[in-house]
């Protein structure tokens, strides 16, 4: 295991070229190709012109509250992903990255052209792939049949530093795994950063329920940035439930490669105070007879924000598509703000696609009905946001999970569901 490190640079600014130079020193043992890998990202980086952060991919989104140079006093921090599992195949790989760099380098050089979904969030994407030093990496081999259950909590770096993870999922062909990962922090005050990178390979065949629930302390910033790579008959279930951080850009794309794969993406948050969502999703059909299908709900109380731009991209040869994207929206004060931007690119002529996107505010029949039956106010507004929310939460095939989260989201309103 790697310890921990800590990396200041006496500038004002943490990541300068003095700053690259000093991390590359401490990680000099690493091989080659990753060295310059690094070196690539870091050069890409330095080359982001401050246009690209005030493009169509930040619309709607304060960006003045997203980023790394305000933060002077933020560390490299190594934290290990804490995992739990039950595996009995020798074959069969996790591990934390720490440790595949030390032990296993060669597996990680089998992402190095593995994109991120690119969606707006470059800086972070830059970063990660720059100063990466944890995160974990699972291969299941194509032979098991069964199916594998893998949890991973990712606790985020204390007040004042910022943790990078790149992770990495490999699933050959006919595999089957459920990922659980849970992001959250010891310390309530904490205004560390954690950017998340995970790259998603899906062999031919193969299966992947993936779960994520993050309640991150209220005044730490989260990057996720997620990609997914499906191959033929493949199918992805991803569900994703967000209840921390002050600010969090999430993006996920969703690439069907070959014939037949199927990406569904399931997204629920519930927002409180002034946090701020900022989802951005693509579902991209490259190849024909493929289906994908996305569902974000949002509950937003207090001033809080949430911002979701999506866009489903059919390519000339996806022919026979079936795409659905929706994103609904419910506001409990006058003060909470909803932007949606649903988008279609279609460049096939067979295909059955359908985007829309609605926000309202609070059932007043609803919330009398329940004040009548002496309910208070705030117990009453997170039944109905509760039941709003159940539909993705139904989603989640773990009923602990699903029990867990329906208490996060009552646990908004000060209130218990006593589940």
């Amino acid at each position: 295991m790697i310890t921990e490190e800590k990396i200041k640079s006496s500038d004002s600014k943490l990541f300068t070229k003095e700053h690259f130079e000093n991390f590359s020193a401490h990680h000099s043992w690493e091989p080659g190709w990753l060295a310059d890998s690094r070196k690539e990202s870091w050069e890409k980086f330095t080359l982001i012109e401050e246009d690209d952060l005030k493009n169509e991919k930040w619309r709607f989104s304060p960006r003045s509250r997203f980023g790394f140079s305000n933060d002077q006093n933020l560390a490299i921090s190594a934290l290990s992903p804490i995992f739990k599992y039950n595996l009995d195949a020798a074959d069969i790989i996790c591990d934390s990255v720490d440790n595949i760099l030390l032990e296993q380098p060669d597996l990680i050089s089998l992402f190095t052209d593995a994109s991120g979904p690119n969606l707006g969030a470059s800086q972070a994407y830059r970063l990660t792939n720059t100063y990466f030093n944890n995160g974990f990496f699972i291969k299941i081999p194509s032979k098991h049949n069964e199916s594998f259950r893998i949890e991973i909590n990712h606790n985020l770096p204390s007040s004042d530093e910022v943790s990078f993870h790149r992770n990495f999922v490999s699933l050959e062909d006919f595999a089957k795994l459920t990922l659980v990962e849970t992001f959250s922090g010891d310390k309530p005050e904490s205004k560390g950063i954690l950017s998340n990178l995970t790259h998603f390979k899906i062999g031919k065949g193969a299966k992947l329920n993936r779960i994520l629930i993050q309640n991150n302390p209220d005044k730490s910033t989260f990057y996720n940035l997620e990609n997914f790579d499906l191959h033929a008959d493949s199918s992805v279930v991803n569900v994703e439930c967000y209840t921390g951080s002050s600010e969090s850009r999430i993006e996920t794309k969703g690439n069907l490669l070959e014939p037949g794969s199927s990406f569904e993406n399931f997204t629920l948050i519930s927002a409180k105070s002034e946090q701020l969502f900022d989802q951005r999703t693509e579902q991209h059909h490259i190849a024909p007879h493929c289906n994908s299908n996305l569902l974000c709900k949002n509950v937003l109380q207090d001033e809080a924000k949430s911002i979701f731009s999506g866009l489903i991209r059919v390519d000339p040869e996806a022919q026979d598509t079936n795409a659905l994207q929706t994103n609904r929206n419910l506001l409990l004060s006058k003060e909470a703000e909803a932007d949606s931007l649903p988008g279609l690119e279609i460049l096939a002529n067979d295909v059955r696609c359908t985007h829309g996107a609605t926000t309202s505010r609070l059932n007043q029949e609803e919330l009398f009905y329940l004040l009548s039956r002496g309910i208070e106010k705030k117990s009453a507004e997170s039944l109905i946001s509760l039941g709003f929310l159940e539909e993705i939460i139904d989603k989640i095939p773990d009923e602990d999970l699903a029990n867990k989260t329906r208490n996060l989201v009552c646990s908004h309103f000060n209130y218990s569901s006593h589940l």
